[in-house]
């Protein structure tokens, strides 16, 4: 449908319009995705004599597609998806990996990794980028799950394994050099200062556990 010049309009409308896209042309901010959002969503285009698709591409300058997905876009993340993708050109999709990160510091946007707070301004675009870097790469390698804590029976394994190597360390020994002998007499005393040890340290946990040792 064409603009009818005999129709009524808001010329002044109009004229701020044009004057608005004129300012953010060719960009994609968040000033120009709420720019579309409200002429697609007010009754000014009706008014123009105008369809959605008409004034995307005669006048805003984009596809009817590109500027749903703008509008799309800022529904979905906010000026913060906008004002990172001018300095680090994110995609949505890593935005939404990221987005955990991006917070807002007293009325600002800021990219935050390992405790520094980033504003996202121009000045800070290659501490910007190196951030989104390790980000991503962590999203991408996760630190493995903590180990959940074993159970009895692996406890009873860990220990008669544990025994078990005690009793060929010490069965090792040679028992026909006679006492006190350095080699085997260093040995011994070593293998008798472990078992001292690990009876020492079982006999403190079953303390903790309330028995009577």
């Amino acid at each position: 449908m064409r603009m009818d010049s005999e129709k009524d309009f808001d010329l002044g409308s109009w004229t701020g319009l044009q004057n608005a896209f004129a300012a953010v042309a060719g960009s994609c901010s968040a000033a120009r995705a709420q720019c579309l959002r409200q002429v697609r969503d007010s009754h000014l285009l009706d008014d123009l004599g105008l369809t959605w698709e008409e004034f995307c591409t005669e006048h805003a300058g984009v596809s009817r597609r590109h500027a749903d997905h703008l509008i799309q876009q800022y529904d979905q993340f906010g000026d913060a998806y906008f004002r990172l993708s001018e300095i680090a050109r994110v995609s949505s999709k890593t935005f939404q990996q990221i987005a955990g990160h991006v917070l807002s510091d007293n009325g600002a946007d800021v990219l935050e990794i390992e405790g520094e707070k980033l504003p996202l301004i121009p000045e800070n675009a290659a501490k910007i980028r190196a951030a989104i870097q390790s980000l991503r790469h962590q999203v991408r390698h996760p630190p493995a799950p903590p180990r959940p804590p074993a159970g009895v029976i692996e406890l009873q394994v860990r220990v008669d394994a544990l025994s078990a190597d005690l009793a060929k360390a010490i069965a090792a020994l040679d028992p026909a050099v006679p006492s006190p002998a350095p080699p085997a007499d260093a040995g011994r005393a070593a293998l008798c200062g472990l078992s001292v040890y690990a009876v020492n340290k079982f006999r403190n946990l079953a303390r903790q556990l309330g028995a009577s040792v």
